[in-house]
């Protein structure tokens, strides 16, 4: 990656190909130089719902996820998973990262994330491309 808007060009055209995703809201985007944020609401082809709030920057070529929140929850509303690094949660061994699984009590140590790697996790349970993106700026 050679910058911010880069990056940012990069997850935009993952989400538009990505088969799990039906729609895709961007909630806010920054780029100024080697530092970014995107948040973006996707919505699932299974009804299900993906928020993908993450700050970064470039270094060398390379993505460094600052800050992050990726929030996964099936039609219901029942939450599937959300990782974050907001360091409340001391006891995990891999403070401040961890993942709420299943519900929001039930919280596992995790290693940090990208929204990149968030948007791998879903594909398996994809089925077909069919993708479309809208601003709410």
């Amino acid at each position: 990656m050679k910058d911010a808007a880069d990056y940012l060009a990069y997850i935009k055209a993952l989400i538009v190909a990505h088969p799990q995703v039906a729609h895709c809201a961007i909630q806010r985007e920054e780029a100024q130089g080697d530092e970014g944020l995107l948040r973006v609401r996707l919505t699932l082809r299974d009804g299900g719902l993906l928020e993908l709030c993450e700050r970064f920057t470039i270094a060398s070529g390379r993505v460094r996820t600052i800050k992050y929140r990726f929030h996964w929850q099936d039609a219901t509303g029942q939450l599937r998973k959300r990782w974050d690094n907001a360091a409340h949660h001391p006891e995990m061994p891999t403070c401040p990262d961890h993942v709420h699984e299943g519900a929001e009590t039930n919280v596992l140590p995790h290693r940090a994330l990208s929204a990149t790697e968030v948007l791998a996790m879903i594909a398996p349970e994809a089925e077909s491309p069919d993708g479309v993106i809208e601003r709410n700026d």
